[in-house]
């Protein structure tokens, strides 16, 4: 079809089709994305329809120094949240960086790059001269050999030298080489695109106050990423501060925009809802919205929550891989949120999902879902000061891998769910209202556990050698040698550790043999009951009602390890569950 045959398109259908491309490229293969934008009838018009957010993520998941085709068609718009996003360092402006982003557009496209900086970047470009460049302007008695070798000029008149500054490394020399290689060709182009205002920008450049321009700078940056969600630091916690179910109805419900003939003409960042392969309540929620204007909003929405936790975390994101674990978290927790407001309603009877997204803002819903984790993490830091197990100056080890990794997620500062099974880590964020009602559940039973102990008063030996001391062998040996009739120490040592010969005799009086194998019989767990009953001081029911899972699952522990093993097989060097001397 030649170039008079091309179809024309209303305004609305071209927005439409470079939507739908654009949203086709973000969820496909990275690798196929520069090609499907460069061979589009509009590659300028597709890549200016891309979201900041997005075209940033993708040109970092195709690969910086491949993608200059693409920074090239980027609108200015897209260039200056480049450089917001990639060029400070916290308040304070990277240099080095800088000057990177800086040779990038000028490899792209320095006739533009130079307009841009006349027209819309000239404060950025005079500070960042201030700190890069010397100037002497000669006057007529002067020769051009009073200013040394260093100084270059193009008009006899103002003479520049790069700003010298000590290296020592290989590394340090190929960045100021970069730095010189970029600042003669930036300076180059500036003067050949308009010499009297290059002469210009020279001499404001060196009268920079650079305290306040750089105030000034940063100022300006906030403001343009505040509007996205990358607020500063102090204000982006604040979507960690945890937020009751009841505190909704003082909140207020949010406005839904009714659709306008202006919607679509503003491109609705896709990066968040790209990366959603979980499937959970929120995911499921997100699916079922039907209108495109709600979808939209909420799509805009999540993006500027994304980025605030970014902004909270303070963590760089550049990858697609960094990029998932964000969504990944902000999903979860608004999962939770949404699971426990469904079961907070009177008469038990649940609110559909997708009208919680209508009705609250998603930044209230994270928090209560994140809220839910952090009385867990409040809970177990109340309850460890004053625990017996500190007390007793005794490791989290003591309650042995399980415990130690759930009690270990609820101690950092951002509680972390503990997962066996994960890989590479063992912790995550909570994903769902089970996990944390199961991990209260867990933690209460520690609680529970602690308590009694410190109502028995166990001793515990001054030199615990190279077995490691936990809840389990510490209760389980004791209670062999209160049924050994043996005191609870060694009186001469200290020690509580069991000799193996008389250890035997009880390990052989444990079991109940059945056809297929060995378990322990009711009697005998019956008798560790009221053992415990008996040195806490508590009746058998209470105890068995708060602690009786506990205790099972310690008995089937033994059975699994130590049913097979006769016993005049026992070795203590490969026994863990009770503490046994050779």
């Amino acid at each position: 079809m030649t170039k008079a045959q091309t179809p024309t398109f209303s305004p609305a259908e071209r927005i439409r089709q470079l939507t739908e491309t654009r949203n086709k490229i973000l969820s496909g293969p990275t690798e196929n994305a520069m090609a499907a934008i460069l061979d589009h009838s509009q590659p300028a018009a597709l890549v200016h329809s891309f979201p900041e957010e997005d075209l940033h993520f993708l040109i970092h998941d195709i690969g910086l120094d491949d993608t200059l085709p693409l920074i090239a068609l980027a609108s200015n718009r897209q260039w200056e949240y480049f450089l917001d996003m990639e060029t400070w360092h916290r308040d304070q402006l990277n240099f080095g960086k800088t000057t990177i982003w800086l040779q990038r557009l000028l490899q792209a496209d320095p006739d533009r790059l130079v307009r841009w900086c006349f027209d819309e970047k000239l404060e950025y470009l005079e500070f960042y001269l201030f700190k890069n460049i010397e100037l002497r302007v000669r006057e007529s008695d002067q020769s051009p050999s009073d200013f040394g070798d260093d100084f270059f000029t193009d008009d006899d008149t103002f003479y520049i030298r790069l700003v010298d500054y000590p290296v020592t490394t290989p590394d340090e020399k190929a960045v100021k080489s970069h730095r010189d290689e970029m600042m003669l060709k930036l300076l180059q182009h500036l003067s050949r695109f308009d010499h009297p205002r290059y002469q210009g920008l020279l001499m404001e450049a060196i009268h920079v106050l650079p305290g306040e321009a750089e105030e000034e700078l940063f100022r300006m940056r906030n403001v343009r990423l505040g509007e996205k969600g990358f607020l500063p630091f102090d204000e982006a916690i604040g979507v960690y501060q945890p937020l009751q179910p009841d505190d909704l109805a003082v909140k207020g419900k949010k406005a839904i925009h009714p659709p306008s003939r202006g919607d679509g003409h503003y491109p609705v960042p896709q990066f968040t809802s790209a990366f959603f392969d979980q499937d959970n309540i929120f995911v499921r929620a997100l699916k079922g919205v039907m209108e495109l204007h709600v979808l939209q909003q909420l799509q805009t929405e999540l993006a500027g929550l994304c980025n605030q936790v970014i902004s909270a975390d303070q963590v760089i994101i550049q990858g697609r891989n960094q990029l998932h674990t964000v969504v990944s978290k902000v999903s979860s927790y608004l999962s939770i949120g949404i699971e426990r407001l469904t079961l907070e309603n009177t008469g038990n009877q649940e609110i559909a999902p997708s009208k919680l997204l209508h009705t609250y803002l998603l930044a209230d819903l994270f928090r209560i879902g994140f809220g839910e984790a952090l009385q867990l993490k409040w809970k177990t830091s109340r309850w460890h000061k004053k625990s017996w197990c500190l007390t007793k100056q005794l490791d989290l080890t003591f309650w042995g891998e399980a415990w130690l990794g759930l009690l270990g997620g609820l101690l950092i500062e951002s509680p972390r769910f503990y997962d066996p099974s994960g890989a590479p880590s063992k912790y995550r964020n909570f994903q769902t209202l089970e996990e944390i009602d199961s991990t209260g559940r867990t933690l209460t039973q520690v609680m529970a556990l602690d308590q009694m102990l410190g109502a028995m008063d166990l001793p515990l030996e001054s030199k615990r050698g190279s077995r490691l001391l936990t809840y389990k062998n510490l209760l389980l040996t004791q209670w062999v040698r209160s049924s050994l009739n043996l005191p609870a120490a060694d009186e001469e040592t200290g020690a509580i550790a069991i000799p193996v010969s008389l250890f035997r005799k009880f390990f052989g009086e444990l079991w109940t043999e059945t056809e297929d194998r060995c378990l322990i019989s009711d009697e005998k767990k019956a008798d560790f009951l009221s053992w415990v009953a008996e040195s806490t001081g508590e009746a058998t029911e209470p105890l068995s009602k708060k602690l009786g899972f506990v205790f099972e699952a310690l008995f089937d522990e033994i059975e699994s390890e130590l049913a097979p093993v006769k016993v005049g097989n026992l070795d203590p060097r490969y026994i863990h569950l009770f503490l046994l001397k050779p």
